[in-house]
Parts: C-alpha cells; sequence; structure tokens
C-alpha cells in the first residue's frame, strides 16, 4: 500500500514512475495565465504568515470553509490568523478527493520542508514551523519563484494599467523569472451596468489619451493600448465570457449603443450581445496583427449569490458553471475572424467538462492553413483543464478528450490560476498525473515503450510546448535546465 503523497504519488506504473523522474521533475515551470500582483512581485516584501499567503484572497480555500460552516469573519473576513488557519484545518479533514488536501500538502512539503499531516490539532504548530523558516530564508514572492523553478509568468492586467510594475521587473537584472503582462479587456466589454461601464470608458481613454464617444474612439484605443503592452513584452491576451457570443451590427448601431451607455440607459440584450462580439473580434484583429495568443475562458456563472456579492464583491468565491451551448456561436466567431486572415493563436477553455470533446473537434477544424493563411503547429487548441476541473477528474477527462480526438503531444500544459506564490506544485500534481496517464498506456500495450512517444511527448506538454508556441523567449537559466526538452516536430 503507497503511504500519504509519497515519491509513487500518480504514479503506479514503472513506467510512469520513470517517465516522472526522468523526464518531468526538474523541468522549470512556464505559467501562461495567472493572476499573481505584479506589484507584489516589483515590491518584493518578505512573507511574514503562511496563514496570510494561504487564506489572504484564495477562493479555492474559501469555498471548503463556508461549506464547513466556518463564519466568514474566519474566512475572508478579518478574524485571527491562527483561528482561519485552524478552521482550514478542520475543513481539509473533510475535504477527501478535493485536490486542496494533496495542494496544501505538497506546498507544505515542497516549501518548508514540512511532512507532517495538517489536522486541527497540528495545525498551530505547522503554522509557526513553517513561519519560522520563512523568517529565517527570507522569503519573498521573488524567491518563492525562484524556489520553485519558474521561469515565465503572465499575468493578468487591465489595458489603461500604466504597467509600472511590468517595466520595473524588465529593468531588473536580478530578476530570475521573467514576469510579463496579458491584456484583458473585460471591463470595456461588461456593459450590464451602464454607470460602471461610463466611468470605466474615462478611466480607459485617458490611458490612451482619447475620448471615449462612439465606436471608433474604442477600435483606436484598444489598439493604442495594445502597442503600449506589446511594447512591455506582452504577447497573450485573456477574456473571461459567460458564454461566446455571435451577433454582428453596423458601426452606426454600435455607436448607438455607446450614446445608450453614456447616457446612462441601458441597450437591449441583442445591442449588449452585439458591443461584446465586436470587442472581442477587434481584440482579436489586434492580437492577430501583432503575432500574440487569445485565450477565451468559456462558461464561468459568475456571482451567482447576489447577497454574498453585495457584501464581498467578484472573485470571491461565489461562482459556478454554466451548461449553456457554446460550440455554435464560437464556430462562427472562429470562422469569421479565418475568413479575414486574422485569427490568432487562440486556446480555449471550458468550466463545463462535457463540452470537452467538442471543443477539441472544433479546435482541430481551424489547424492548418486551410490554403490561405498561417499554418502553426496546434494554432487553435484547447487550454488546461480549468479552475473547477484542475484536479485528478478533471485532468484525466481532459487528457483523453485531447488524445482520442485532437493532437495531445501539442497540448501546453499545466497553469497555476492562481493569486498565490505558493501555488507552484500544482505543476508537480500535474506532471504526476500526466506521467501516471502515459506510464498506463505503456504497460496496457497501448504505446510504445519508447522515449519518442512518451518521454518527448511529456517533457514536451510539461515545458516545451509552452517556451516555444507563445513566441516568448525563456530565460537563459531555464533553457539550460530544459535542455533535455525536445518538443514534437
Amino acid at each position: 500500500m503507497s503511504s500519504f503523497l509519497d515519491d509513487e504519488f500518480f504514479l503506479d506504473t514503472k513506467a510512469g514512475r520513470r517517465l516522472y523522474t526522468e523526464s518531468a521533475a526538474d523541468l522549470p515551470i512556464f505559467d501562461y495565465h495567472c493572476h499573481l500582483s505584479p506589484q507584489a512581485i516589483a515590491d518584493d516584501a518578505p512573507f511574514a504568515d503562511i496563514a496570510e499567503i494561504w487564506l489572504g484572497g484564495d477562493h479555492y480555500k474559501w469555498r471548503i470553509m463556508r461549506a464547513d460552516g466556518v463564519p466568514e469573519e474566519f474566512v475572508s473576513g478579518r478574524g485571527d490568523r491562527g483561528e482561519k488557519f485552524v478552521a482550514y484545518a478542520k475543513a481539509l479533514q473533510r475535504a477527501a478527493g478535493n485536490p486542496l488536501l494533496a495542494w496544501s500538502h505538497l506546498e507544505l512539503r515542497r516549501a518548508y520542508g514540512i511532512e507532517d499531516i495538517l489536522t486541527p490539532e497540528s495545525a498551530l504548530r505547522i503554522r509557526e514551523r513553517a513561519n519560522s523558516v520563512m523568517r529565517e530564508r527570507g522569503d519573498t514572492p521573488r524567491r518563492l519563484m525562484e524556489r520553485f523553478g519558474v521561469a515565465v509568468v503572465c499575468t493578468t492586467d487591465d489595458p489603461a494599467d500604466d504597467l509600472a510594475s511590468h517595466r520595473q521587473l524588465a529593468k531588473d537584472p536580478m530578476m530570475a523569472t521573467k514576469v510579463l503582462p496579458a491584456f484583458r479587456p473585460d471591463r470595456i466589454m461588461n456593459i450590464g451596468d451602464p454607470t460602471a461601464w461610463k466611468a470605466y470608458a474615462k478611466i480607459l481613454g485617458e490611458a490612451a489619451g482619447i475620448e471615449i464617444r462612439r465606436w471608433a474612439d474604442i477600435v483606436k484605443a484598444l489598439d493604442l493600448r495594445h502597442a503600449f503592452f506589446h511594447e512591455a513584452g506582452c504577447r497573450v491576451s485573456d477574456h473571461a465570457l459567460f458564454v461566446p457570443e455571435y451577433v454582428l451590427a453596423s458601426e452606426s448601431e454600435l455607436d448607438g449603443t455607446i450614446a445608450k451607455l453614456l447616457s446612462g440607459d441601458l441597450p437591449d440584450q441583442k445591442a449588449q450581445a452585439a458591443f461584446r462580439t465586436a470587442v472581442l473580434l477587434e481584440a482579436a484583429r489586434l492580437d492577430a496583427r501583432r503575432g500574440w495568443a487569445m485565450q477565451l475562458h468559456i462558461s464561468a456563472l459568475r456571482n451567482v449569490r447576489g447577497r454574498f456579492f453585495d457584501y464581498y464583491g467578484p472573485d470571491g468565491g461565489g461562482d459556478s458553471i454554466t451548461d449553456l451551448p457554446i460550440i455554435g456561436p464560437l464556430a462562427l466567431f472562429l470562422d469569421s475572424l479565418d475568413r479575414e486572415g486574422k485569427l490568432p493563436k487562440t486556446i480555449l477553455y471550458s468550466l463545463d467538462l462535457t463540452k470537452n470533446d467538442a471543443l477539441v473537434a472544433l479546435a482541430g477544424s481551424f489547424c492548418g492553413s486551410g490554403g490561405t493563411g498561417p499554418n502553426e503547429a496546434a494554432r487553435v487548441q484547447v487550454g488546461a483543464a480549468w479552475w473547477f476541473n484542475d484536479q485528478k477528474d478533471g485532468m484525466t477527462r481532459h487528457l483523453e478528450s485531447l488524445a482520442s480526438i485532437g493532437l495531445v503531444g501539442r497540448f501546453l500544459g499545466m497553469l497555476t490560476d492562481s493569486r498565490s506564490f505558493l501555488s507552484y506544485p500544482r505543476h508537480e500534481y500535474f506532471r504526476r498525473l500526466l506521467c501516471g496517464w502515459v506510464g498506463r498506456a505503456v504497460e496496457r500495450g497501448e504505446l510504445p515503450d519508447d522515449d519518442a512517444y512518451t518521454g518527448a511527448i511529456v517533457r514536451a506538454i510539461s515545458w516545451g510546448n509552452a517556451s516555444t508556441w507563445f513566441g516568448i523567449e525563456p530565460p537563459a537559466w531555464a533553457l539550460e535546465r530544459a535542455s533535455k526538452v525536445v518538443p514534437l516536430i
């Protein structure tokens, strides 16, 4: 019988253990989507308390604590950190099957060398040990990223951001990790609240040096800010979509929608959908022009509990999954860009696991040149199992879809999608699961026990594909460390 999180965790075959040890474990990390604060990385202030790092904004942990009946004061509120830490330990005892059980213990082991099991009885002792190690080493955001071998990080940034922190980091010769922005224009797309939209349009316009009164102003403002991000090293955009939409409107109709918004009136549903479609199409064209990758995060039903949203606001753990159709309008959206010759490299994500097969099939339809366009490998693909799905079952089902319908060897691999600097063992979790999955196929005789079919795929998915596909040059130390990586040709 295996022990908890031992060396064979997820590695139940000899082939899987060999693959992990030889082809995955020591590779750098390319974290192409996260929500880390670039200002926190630039400031690089020492950490003081693991309770703050773990519970200071992690809605994954907050959700299981609320499900366990923990008062909000000790979840997202101002309760004592020690009591919060104990409350989380209590909830974790009931979290069998939840990835937090493995993630939390992997973080304790990999960051602080603590192999004790987290329980309510051991919680305060573990907290003090972690804090003692933290203080002794002088842990900071940069040092933790270096400890975990993080080569590249793409944060999530508003188009109006001045990117001051990113520019500071880019000039720092001591930075081991390349930290780049990602362009996320959600706020100009979200027009459900005219007052909030008008306020943001003013902010975006000021950042671009334009007064936004018409559709042409938005197009110009987005272009100017996109160019500004490009100069700062940005090579990827990111978009949060409830569901994809494809409703077309003329420029005069879009001008009318903007006039309504500026006067404080809410456009009708069709006009809202047309406006969102227009913004997303324009953003995609900018990505194509400058050679960026576009990420579409789909099927998140956000802020479902109004009373909680009124209390906390967004990103507090009050989100769910929608099962609404997405494939039809998404196909029209991608096809319209492809017909223009302006379909950028694209990553599709869906929270609804039932859409995996359909998304993989759809992505494959837009790969290859089609006789006219660019012919980059895996130009359109399905991204990592995301949010509620970045756990054993979700990742396995995702890999099965990629393998059976698409080309799994071109998959870009894991990302953290996290706000925590301790979250990088999630990459180990994924790499172990990947190697276990490949190893079992070898043991069943479904894959040749040949490095070209196994080790090369593991290395490519764990690091090699992402390190080349985005057009972002990793740091020299990471290239040297990953010298054994052989991306598929």
